[in-house]
């Protein structure tokens, strides 16, 4: 029992250190700065015990002010007291920070370089991610092949090709890419949901179910009721589509105003550092960066920040006015520090020079990310069309080259009819893995599954292309050889 109580409380130790180290490069830039702008240990303390978008960090910060406050021990003792808690890289950053003041050192170039230690880990930390990613996408590529490999081989290793694996004795192959694609799709939209933080809030799914259920319950009911047989496949595939609308476009229109923010925020602390070097008072510098208008959709938002602050409002409720127009973690965190410097009375050309260089190194690492990501995606998206339409090909092919060499011809029209069937049932099939599949590559991309509507529009598309051409035999393997 002992044992196990021990494990528990060294697992919980681990979560709790890696939830810190992800937090503490920005912990570690709100120090530097407001020590940069002369405050100590405690003071800063107190600013960071309100600040909700550091959870962890906070916590422990509150910890210390408590035997601070409470027992009344000296700030630098609780501070070198906080490693032998177990809290390693928070103690350790905050053990050098004493040693530094109590050595008579430079405390604020100590900080400094401990800032930028913490962004290159943090950059080689995302880095890291994307290679992961990478192979995520690979991985996925390379069991759709799999798939398909395995599929053809049963086939043909079978005593009596597509339709005698159908017997009591054997299964179906069939079973194997109507089932698979499928299930590995949805296990590896689990795996990325675990990789990739998202950037954009998912859409509300109460609202894209209310938008796409409609069509496709009719379309569903078509199909089963067999109304249209001959269209039914192109029925479905079109309501999916038509699904898919709303959701891609209000995400397209919520990312780019991810990206123009993110862009926006890196110049906007720029502008200021340098309208601060040219004199003006901080308050003014952020006026004159944020009245710009050449921030494409941020400029409501910024704008709104400019005249706020003109109109003599608080610092803290243009805050809470910029978390409501977003939710992005590294717009928000540029944004508090800024104020918070600002209401604590620094505000130095120094200062804000350090934190628009912290702003454009958060963008730099986040644009890095993604276009390390987009030839993958690209990959992906071609591989994943292309072996939708061999899929079928396959099937088309298999089932009509046996059901052209059958000599009876009462045989003949049965198979031809469940060739018939069967290949609507494998459309079915690629159809959904289609739309299911444009999810994935959203959520590796943008870390979001509402990105992937659009992917999945897109592969609909050729799907729906790939059926129409195989129907119409304008390329067929049976053809070819009949």
């Amino acid at each position: 029992m002992s044992f196990l109580k021990k494990f528990e409380a060294e697992d919980k130790k681990k979560k709790t250190n890696k939830k810190i180290e992800a937090e503490l490069p920005f912990f570690m830039t709100i120090v530097t700065l407001l020590a940069t702008s002369g405050f100590g240990p405690y003071t800063i303390f107190i600013k960071i015990k309100d600040l909700e978008l550091l959870p962890n960090t906070r916590l422990e910060s509150l910890k210390i002010l408590k035997k601070i406050d409470i027992l009344g021990k000296d700030p630098l003792m609780v501070m070198a007291e906080t490693k032998e808690k177990g809290v390693s890289s928070f103690g350790e950053f905050l053990n050098g920070w004493v040693s530094a003041i109590q050595s008579g050192g430079d405390v604020v170039n100590y900080l400094t370089t401990k800032m930028n230690n913490g962004f290159e880990i943090y950059e080689s930390q995302q880095k890291e991610i994307a290679e992961r990613v990478k192979t995520l996408v690979e991985t996925y590529m390379t069991m759709q092949i799999v798939v398909l490999a395995v599929y053809i081989i049963i086939t043909a290793t079978s005593s009596g090709g597509v339709a005698g694996a159908t017997t009591s004795s054997d299964s179906d192959p069939l079973i194997i890419v109507i089932v698979l694609p499928p299930v590995v799709s949805s296990l590896f939209l689990f795996i990325a949901h675990k990789l990739n933080r998202p950037k954009v809030e998912e859409l509300p799914w109460q609202k894209i179910l209310i938008f796409g259920i409609p069509g496709v319950m009719a379309a569903v009911a078509i199909m089963i009721l067999d109304i249209i047989p001959d269209y039914a496949l192109y029925i479905l595939g079109i309501t999916l589509v038509a699904s898919t609308i709303w959701p891609a476009m209000q995400f397209k229109s919520k990312y780019k105003f991810a990206i123009d923010a993110e862009n926006a925020t890196s110049q906007i602390m720029r502008d200021v550092a340098e309208a601060r070097k040219a004199g003006l008072g901080p308050e003014k510098c952020v006026v004159k960066a944020t009245s710009r208008n050449d921030f494409s959709s941020f400029n409501p938002v910024a704008n709104g920040i400019s005249n706020k602050l003109q109109w003599g409002m608080s610092l803290d409720d243009i805050f809470q006015f910029l978390k409501n127009e977003t939710k992005d973690f590294q717009i928000l965190i540029n944004f508090k520090v800024l104020f918070e410097v600002i209401s604590a009375g620094g505000g130095n050309v120094n200062t804000l020079n350090t934190l628009a260089k912290v702003s454009e190194k958060m963008r730099n690492i986040e644009h890095t990310k993604r276009e390390m990501l987009k030839p993958y995606v690209m990959v992906g998206f071609m591989l994943i069309a292309i072996t939708g339409f061999t899929t079928l090909l396959v099937i088309e092919s298999l089932t009509s080259l046996e059901a052209q060499l059958e000599t009876n011809e009462e045989k003949r029209v049965l198979m031809e009819a469940d060739a018939k069937d069967r290949f609507q049932l494998l459309g079915i099939a690629i159809l959904i893995q289609s739309w299911i599949a444009g999810l994935f590559l959203g959520k590796i991309t943008t870390g979001s599954y509402s990105g992937g509507f659009l992917y999945s529009a897109l592969l609909l598309v050729i799907t729906i292309g790939a059926i129409l051409v195989i129907e119409l035999k304008i390329f067929s393997v049976s053809a070819i050889f009949g």
